[in-house]
């Protein structure tokens, strides 16, 4: 029986393990914006930067923050100093970001987009205006943890929700707990998720099958990519709360041809959940069983 305490506090250790207070943390954005702007040439000039100067800290890559225009993003966290984020960073650039930054203590305010606190004249995050208006819920870990990482979405709550279903709600109790959050659907027509939900349980058939519209054949539609590159976790914990519900073990997300690094991630989330016990027969020691797999599309609207 696989132990949801267990993983949990493996999941924590490893995130405190990168996270630790005496070491420098770097992360630079991996999304496709941060890719095509040059973000692996920017993490191979860090690496060989930091090698040159004998210089300790920890390297990670993180998911797309929303700030697209101002990739490729590098975040520098020093000890006792708030997460900075600087914009428009080339590998030319990453010598002397290195110098001033960490050798200087320079937190170069000309070049930082913000941080975590005020500090320097750099603004708080929540003080630009892109952040301001928002409250990050979906994409909470977007631009914070590494898309390709298990256990930095468990370490931030991730697959708890799932675990709560399993060992203290039945189906009918999540359907009426998403009722009762006004939760809908993205469609023109808003329908009642909880409602939706409902009937697919109601309705007659022994085997049932949870599908996932992930096409974003519209043109200039990509909310769905951001999730899937930057914390495809998210979507396979959704589905297997969904597939809960609903009595289906099976699921199948439909995937746009033209998204090759969300097929990538998701197929490594697929896989990291399948070995932790979170996917496949008898999740988390129950009698739920749910299998995920991906289905490209034909690259048509």
């Amino acid at each position: 029986k696989v132990s949801w305490e267990d993983i949990a506090a493996k999941a924590k250790a490893a995130w405190e393990t990168k996270h630790r207070t005496d070491q420098t943390l770097i992360t630079v954005g991996m999304g496709s914006c941060g890719i095509i702007s040059g973000a692996p040439q920017v993490m191979a000039a860090l690496e060989k930067e930091l090698r040159r100067r004998n210089i300790t800290a920890r390297l990670s890559q993180v998911g797309c923050v929303g700030l697209c225009y101002a990739e490729v993003i590098v975040d520098i966290t020093r000890p006792g100093q708030p997460r900075t984020s600087y914009g428009r960073v080339t590998p030319e650039m990453v010598p002397q970001l290195v110098e001033d930054c960490l050798v200087k203590g320079n937190p170069r305010p000309d070049l930082a987009l913000g941080a975590e606190e005020r500090r320097d004249g750099i603004p708080a995050y929540r003080e630009m205006p892109y952040f301001q208006p928002q409250h990050r819920a979906t994409l909470a870990n977007a631009g914070v943890t590494d898309p390709e990482e298990i256990d930095d979405y468990i370490a931030r709550g991730g697959y708890s929700g799932l675990a709560r279903c399993l060992r203290e709600l039945s189906p009918d109790n999540v359907i009426d707990i998403v009722k009762k959050a006004g939760l809908r659907g993205c469609g023109g027509a808003a329908f009642p998720a909880g409602q939706k939900w409902e009937f697919c349980r109601r309705s007659p058939g022994q085997e049932k099958y949870l599908l996932c519209n992930a096409d974003e054949g519209n043109p200039g539609t990509f909310k769905d990519r951001i999730i899937m590159e930057g914390d495809p976790h998210r979507l396979v914990e959704g589905m297997l709360i969904g597939g809960y519900a609903i009595g289906a073990p099976y699921g199948y997300i439909y995937l746009r041809d033209e998204y090759p690094l969300a097929y990538h991630r998701l197929q490594r989330a697929i896989a990291q959940a399948e070995e932790r016990g979170l996917l496949g027969d008898k999740v988390l020691g129950s009698n739920f069983n749910f299998r995920l797999r991906v289905a490209k599309g034909a690259g048509a609207y």
